[in-house]
């Protein structure tokens, strides 16, 4: 029976990865849930318990308050925690406005993320140190942001294979598909390079055409904002405009991950320097605004909006759980779950299984983007198999678009090492580099960054 461990055991992350588990193993599994919240994780393993008579499998699923004890023996682990969770989270957005930084979502790059990396590096190079001492052979899949810079940190501090994951390849390929219209993804391949959250699309065919050259040929004398969709949902249901990717497309000449959410934290000239901004009607029924960038209409989502979408959510699982356990008592079918689009189940199957399995994921750079720093978290193809994570070479991306990304990955890359190392100037190099800082003066950087590492303080013992 193989042994899956997953630490921040939430009612959002479980019940989706749990499924897609479930669903890609044939064979019993024993689901360990890790959480910080006793009531969090009774819920999940209810949900666990009242949902595994729709799977071949009897699985099981057992709480722990003890990750140390719940990591022995684990085959593989998964990690989708947020240290200090929305509160923390408010001051990454808040503090930055201050200094003219209007973040979208500040959980990726910039001074957002900077934040959220001084209280969540340290948490995670105790869970490596774990890794390391109990499971040294398991395989660990992180979908923590700021993604980039704790799987650096996960794969700096243990030996253990380790993979980030995220849904940014999914909805390229969805905006592709949609371009050209297609029935699905299959005609598709693609060559991605890049950071979380900021890829781009170095290569594609559809069938065996050149994608890029059917592009022109589809914009003609025309435009891409022609062809592409006006706005696309996540996986965790957050809709995002597509005019920056636009823009940048016909400046760069290459199709970027299409969230302008996201990208336009890696840019200078997006959301900083005090951007023009206004209300939009989101056109849905509960009359809701979103705060939006006038350049590119480009939309924050809030920590108001983010806590508005979890009101309720453990009411609505637990109300799940009561119609499973009496359809399962009257002998009725009940509802099942559905697997979702996330790969970390596959991943972890596939290095369980040695079945060689190919996706889009984040890891060292060890070369597999020439150009970019090395031992900087990139994010391109990996095969994962028994041998554990490799990344894909992509060694044709164009200069232009190389010195785009190096901003960024610079500045990850030393955050991480000044966390890791307690060094507060390699530390403070790093906002100074940042893209979203490129309006401030140096006095205002380290004024912002003593704000954003005294708003911490709670969640660290020292930084």
């Amino acid at each position: 029976m193989a042994v899956i461990c997953v630490i921040g055991a939430s009612t959002g992350w479980l019940p989706t990865l749990a499924t897609d588990l479930m669903t890609v193993f044939d064979e019993p599994l024993e689901i360990r849930l890790v959480d910080i919240n006793p009531k969090a994780l009774r819920l999940c393993a209810e949900w666990g318990q009242a949902v595994r008579r729709h799977f071949r499998h009897e699985h099981r699923f057992i709480p722990f308050t003890d990750r140390r004890e719940a990591l022995r023996g684990a085959d593989g682990v998964i990690i989708t925690i947020a240290t200090g969770g929305l509160d923390a989270m408010e001051q990454d957005l808040l503090i930055p406005e201050k200094y003219g930084i209007y973040a979208t979502v500040g959980d990726t790059s910039g001074p957002g993320s900077w934040s959220r990396a001084l209280r969540n590096v340290p948490v995670f190079r105790r869970f490596a140190e774990d890794f390391q001492e109990i499971c040294p052979r398991a395989i660990i899949a992180n979908y923590t942001n700021p993604m980039a810079i704790l799987t650096a940190t996960l794969r700096t501090c243990c030996d253990n294979p380790v993979v980030g994951l995220c849904h940014a390849y999914f909805e390229t390929k969805d905006v592709i598909q949609k371009i050209f219209g297609l029935k699905d993804w299959s005609p598709i391949s693609i060559s991605v390079a890049g950071m979380n959250h900021f890829t781009w699309v170095v290569d594609f065919r559809i069938g065996r055409e050149d994608g890029y050259r059917l592009l022109r040929e589809k914009i003609g004398a025309g435009s891409i904002r022609d062809l592409l969709p006006k706005e696309s949902r996540d996986e965790i249901d957050i809709w995002s405009g597509h005019e920056l990717c636009a823009e940048m497309y016909d400046a760069f000449g290459y199709l970027p991950y299409p969230a302008d959410r996201h990208i336009s934290e890696f840019v200078s000239y997006a959301i900083a320097g005090n951007p023009e901004r206004y209300r939009m009607d989101s056109r849905k029924a509960s009359g809701d605004r979103y705060d939006t960038v006038r350049y590119c209409n480009i939309k924050r989502t809030t920590v108001a909006d983010r806590r508005k979408s979890l009101a309720g959510r453990d009411e609505r699982l637990a109300r799940f759980v009561r119609e499973e356990q009496a359809a399962a008592g009257r002998g009725e079918p009940g509802r099942k779950p559905h697997r979702s689009r996330e790969t970390g189940a596959e991943m972890i199957h596939a290095y369980l299984h040695n079945r060689p399995f190919t996706d889009a994921a984040n890891a060292l750079n060890v070369g597999q983007i020439p150009g970019l720093p090395l031992n900087a978290c990139v994010e391109t193809l990996c095969v994962v198999d028994g041998l554990g994570v490799r990344p894909l070479m992509v060694p044709n991306v164009a200069e232009h678009l190389l010195e785009i990304m190096r901003p960024a990955a610079l500045c990850q890359k030393w955050l991480a090492e000044g966390i890791l190392r307690d060094n507060a100037d390699l530390r403070l190099q790093a906002l100074y580099r940042d893209p979203l800082c490129a309006h401030l003066k140096p006095h205002e950087i380290r004024r912002m960054a003593s704000e954003l590492v005294e708003a911490n303080r709670p969640f660290l013992a020292e930084v």
